[in-house]
């Protein structure tokens, strides 16, 4: 996040109750305030989320910008960090990881969809491991960038998705979902297997460390905050017969880990890889039967 969250007004602003389970009663005693926003507590199903919060349509403006995974916008990956490209190899690393994983609990092969594929590097990881590949993403560079690569790419969001697939992969992406229940139903509409999600954890040791300096407070794009017992909730709430819950470890540039902790790293060694523990998890779910909703 890089804008001046002063500088936004309020009439671009909502109010919102539990995205989870609809309460509207936030527990006072618990928030993170980022004036304007606050990142409050559900009362009923513990979920964490922001309110106020950007309206959608200001926000889907700033996903669809070119400058979201470049770098240098309002919104999106800061110059300090690197833009998305820049951060390649740690990226691959981390996917290839991930996906090696999911092989061996037999969740690969037949046709792969990812939502919010950005510029594909997941894609290409799990390339060897799966019949055919899809992705999605708001951004036109990304989708063109998708397509060069040869794989089908979807330009929005997942409210006209053509085909049904065996594993939909969605990493660091429910945490920007307004309405996360109508989206793993339109999802689920679309599923013959696995739904995986991938968030970073709200109940993670991180967040206890550095407070409001947790770098997955990202104000305004991150309107939902979630633990393995909410994400599982959301799954449940659509009906999932099956979950489990998955490791995510991810690489980082040793330059980004010191601008997040607030040191300098020698330039000579800032773009080295190390593995940080609990900065992600991730959860599968597996449902009986097609949504009807």
């Amino acid at each position: 996040m890089q804008q001046d969250l002063n500088t936004i007004s309020h009439e671009s602003l909502e109010y919102t109750a539990c995205p989870l389970c609809a309460t509207d009663k936030p527990n006072q005693n618990k928030q993170f305030i980022f004036e304007p926003f606050r990142v409050v507590q559900c009362t009923a199903c513990q979920l964490w989320y922001l309110s106020p919060r950007l309206r959608e349509p200001e926000m889907l403006k700033a996903y669809a910008s070119p400058d979201y995974f470049k770098g240098g916008g309002e919104f999106g990956y800061s110059q300090q960090q690197g833009s998305y490209l820049e951060q390649e190899n740690a990226l691959r690393l981390t996917f290839r990881k991930f996906i090696h994983q999911l092989k061996r609990r037999g969740m690969t092969g037949g046709h792969l969809l990812e939502v919010g594929c950005s510029y594909g590097f997941l894609l290409e990881e799990a390339a060897p491991l799966f019949d055919s590949l899809t992705g999605t993403d708001f951004d036109s560079d990304a989708v063109k960038r998708i397509k060069q690569l040869g794989f089908r790419a979807i330009q929005g969001g997942v409210e006209a998705l053509p085909d049904c697939y065996d594993l939909i992969l969605a990493t660091g992406v429910i945490e920007h979902i307004y309405n996360p229940i109508q989206f793993v139903k339109q999802l689920r509409q679309h599923l013959s297997g696995w739904i995986v999600l991938a968030t970073p954890p709200m109940n993670s040791f991180w967040l206890k460390l550095q407070g409001k300096n947790w770098p997955s407070f990202k104000i305004p794009e991150h309107v939902t905050y979630y633990d393995h017992h909410t994400l599982t909730e959301l799954f449940r709430r659509c009906g999932a017969t099956q979950t489990i819950r998955l490791a995510y470890p991810q690489a980082y540039p040793l330059g980004m880990i010191g601008e997040k902790l607030g040191f300098s790293i020698p330039a000579s060694l800032a773009k080295y890889n190390l593995w940080l523990p609990a900065t992600m998890f991730a959860v599968a779910a597996r449902f009986n039967t097609p949504s009807d909703d």
